[in-house]
């Protein structure tokens, strides 16, 4: 984890604070709440979304299926496994 100083203007801190206290929030968990947001909209513009095929979509959404059903299998080692297909 990192800490940060921040210094806030007496205006700053009265509109965070004012804001944050709607919801029970304190002034430093409205600055992280406003900071987690910022960050999503940063990770949504570069992080690369990539249209799935077709028949990829079918296969997850069978997988999904079956998996509600009750027919997945829990797999111990993951290794072993896929040396034994």
């Amino acid at each position: 984890m990192t800490k940060v100083q921040l210094s806030l203007t007496d205006q700053e801190a009265n509109i965070l604070g004012s804001y944050g206290s709607q919801f029970g929030y304190n002034l430093a968990k409205t600055i992280r709440f406003f900071i987690s947001k910022a960050s999503e909209e940063i990770l949504k513009k570069t992080m690369p979304v990539y249209q799935m095929s077709q028949k990829t979509e079918e296969k997850g959404l069978k997988a999904l299926d079956e998996y509600r059903k009750g027919k997945a299998i829990k797999v111990e080692d993951v290794e072993e496994f896929f040396d034994l297909l």
